[in-house]
């Protein structure tokens, strides 16, 4: 069975989308607005998704920074210096997936890269549903016993 066989009877998780220079304050405020969200996805001018900044290294990031206004640590210091913006702390090596591909092998991705969201892209890399392993699991489950 295809993705896009299941796709309008899976949810939507809500995530947020920024660009690729977004700064690491202005996406800060963003997640404080949005207390519920899981995934931030970093997009490039023409909308294209590039990559995620998971909330770990948005956490680290913006802790780090507030140390060296505290204290000025080696450590902390290259953070401080290097990272203003997204595509600073982002990951490019953003897993998601195609409505053409076969849900097993969604599942698959899902559970070798232990990840509990992913974005489910068109041919031009734009977001066309946020899924999760569960909804997902949970309905092929139901259609093999189904």
């Amino acid at each position: 069975m295809k993705l896009s066989q299941v796709l309008d009877n899976l949810p939507n998780h809500t995530f947020l989308k920024v660009p690729v220079d977004t700064s690491i304050s202005e996406l800060t405020e963003l997640v404080r607005q949005h207390p519920g969200i899981r995934s931030i996805y970093v997009e490039d001018e023409k909308g294209s998704i590039t990559g995620e900044v998971s909330l770990g290294s948005l956490i680290k990031t913006v802790t780090a920074k507030r140390q060296c206004r505290a204290r000025l640590s080696t450590r902390n210091l290259l953070s401080c210096i290097t990272c203003r913006r997204v595509q600073d702390i982002m990951d490019k090596k953003l897993l998601w997936a195609r409505p053409d591909e076969d849900v097993e092998a969604v599942l698959m991705k899902f559970i070798r890269n232990n990840i509990k969201e992913m974005p489910v892209l068109d041919k031009k890399g734009r977001i066309i549903k946020n899924i999760g392993v569960l909804d997902l699991w949970a309905l092929a489950e139901k259609g093999i016993k189904g």
